[in-house]
């Protein structure tokens, strides 16, 4: 059962939201009130879809199911006097408000917007006499109907026989849309990073399971998202960055997966790899630590040192990783990916893991992918480390080791790509301000003068703007300097507000 998904009997986010008086609810602004109430209705809508797919409409659990999404749809309806749900640009809008997505929020939200274009659909309008018994009905009709190009067709003769009439179904229209294809605010590029993101994650979440449960490797989906990736790293890679220094343990397993290939294809962008050639490596790298499935999870999330015994048989993910990958059906595609992840444990000196008779010759990709994959790891708490590096440190680390365990050029790449304060780094400044790394500056004699963001000290919000390369009026000394890095719990700073779509 993924997180985005729970037990039928289990309390839902919409009981506990459409519980709250109707005087709480006005008490919310138009906006903040749809994005509350709104996810929750996501929520309760995909807890309502999966409930009824199991069992049959008598069943207690789809009874309380569908009655959460009544109410929590009503919600909406008695605070703003319409109630709809929207795919848009690959986003959920309830009301024409986009409703955030995050690690947590990504599971309901990915599957409602799968489910919708499989059957044509681009919106819901929910009416106010809207019943438990015609959600019942329309949910059961509308996952009999299978994906074809006249579902939505089918959709709609279903629903006049079945008498549905407070709930409509619009059809989709298919829009082109490229990041790249016009001049992007940084508004759009940021929710296209986060929707990239998330979708990522969310996928691994998918494959990693559909592993455990000896499914093939579906590459496809993979794939588009890399080559999504690469459209927004070659426009404005600082929200992508930045949301790799969110580090959610629980996450972790998959999270790291997606941050070594962010990672990767920004240093394959500095070393001016081709574009299709960014979208290979990060399917790669998205791919290089797939082996640890087949490790037991005791060894994997160990707090403590291994054994000589378990530590040998962590090494063999690197083989089991070439075994899974070697059963894609479209092997041309996944052969970089194979090499990454047999070899990156591999050091550039050849020492490291698995040891080879006569050394290796160390693939490109491979040579990127271990620095990025050294670095998420120090960065991340871990079960046998829970304070992470700073990433600063990271850096300092992966120089003073180059031409050991990384190769020269790439190290250099890597850390003239990340900055000497990467994005997401929580700084303090000689001001006595704090402030979160938000953009690196451009020129590479300013790399430790980012722009960052300062953090308000009364109330821990976002703050000004400001770049370190200003200088006080008629002065030659810079208004502001950073004077260290900062552990972000010891900060006690929350970076999802500086990186993830409100």
């Amino acid at each position: 059962m993924t997180d985005g998904e729970r037990k039928p009997d289990a309390p839902s986010t919409a009981t506990q939201q459409a519980a709250r008086p109707q005087d709480d609810e006005k008490q919310l602004g138009g906006e903040s009130f749809i994005k509350e109430a709104g996810s929750a209705l996501i929520h309760s809508f995909f807890t309502a879809s999966k409930t009824i797919q199991l069992y049959e409409l008598n069943n207690e659990a789809v009874k309380r199911s569908l009655s959460e999404f009544v109410e929590a749809t009503k919600r909406i309806i008695r605070n703003e006097g319409k109630a709809s749900l929207r795919i848009s640009a690959e986003f959920l809008y309830i009301n024409d408000v986009r409703i955030p997505m995050d690690s947590q929020t990504a599971g309901p939200y990915l599957y409602l917007i799968e489910e919708m274009k499989k059957r044509g659909v681009e919106a819901f309008e929910f009416h106010p006499d809207l019943e438990v018994e015609e959600v019942g009905s329309f949910l059961k009709t509308f996952f009999e109907i299978d994906e074809a190009e006249d579902a939505f067709e089918e959709l709609q003769d279903r629903m006049r026989q079945s008498s549905i009439r407070n709930l409509d179904a619009m059809p989709w229209i298919e829009r082109e849309r490229r990041l790249t294809d016009a001049k992007q605010e940084r508004k759009d590029i940021r929710s296209e990073s986060n929707m990239i993101f998330f979708r990522t994650v969310h996928l691994m979440r998918g494959i990693l399971q559909a592993i455990e449960e000896k499914h093939v490797i579906q590459v496809k989906k993979a794939k588009r998202l890399t080559q999504q990736m690469t459209d927004i790293i070659q426009t404005d890679e600082s929200i992508l960055v930045g949301l790799t220094s969110i580090k959610d343990f629980d996450e972790y397993t998959y999270a790291h997966s997606v941050n070594v290939c962010i990672l990767s294809m920004l240093t394959g962008d500095r070393l001016k790899l081709y574009k299709q050639e960014l979208a290979r490596l990060g399917l790669a790298a998205l791919f290089h630590d797939i082996g640890k499935v087949h490790i037991p999870s005791s060894i994997v999330y160990s707090t403590t040192t291994l054994s000589e015994s378990d530590w040998e048989l962590m090494k063999y993910h690197t083989f089991f990783g070439v075994v899974e990958l070697a059963r894609v059906k479209a092997l041309n595609e996944i052969v970089d990916a194979m090499f990454v992840a047999l070899q990156h444990h591999v050091h550039y000196d050849m020492n490291g893991y698995p040891q080879k008779p006569e050394g290796w010759e160390l693939r490109l990709f491979t040579k990127i992918v271990t620095v990025a994959d050294y670095y998420d790891a120090m960065t991340s708490s871990r079960s046998y480390r829970k304070v992470p590096v700073t990433p600063d440190k990271a850096l300092r680390f992966i120089m003073e080791k180059s031409g050991k365990i990384f190769d020269p050029v790439i190290a250099k790449t890597f850390v003239q790509a990340m900055g000497i304060y990467p994005i997401g780094t929580v700084v303090e400044l000689d001001t006595g301000e704090r402030g979160v790394v938000v953009k690196q500056n451009p020129q590479s004699r300013y790399i430790h003068r980012p722009s960052v963001q300062i953090i308000d000290p009364g109330t821990e919000e976002k703050g000004p703007l400001v770049n370190l390369t200003e200088r006080a009026d008629g002065e030659c000394r810079y208004r502001r300097s950073i004077l260290r890095a900062l552990y972000d719990l010891d900060a006690g700073v929350d970076k999802h507000s500086y990186f993830i779509t409100e």
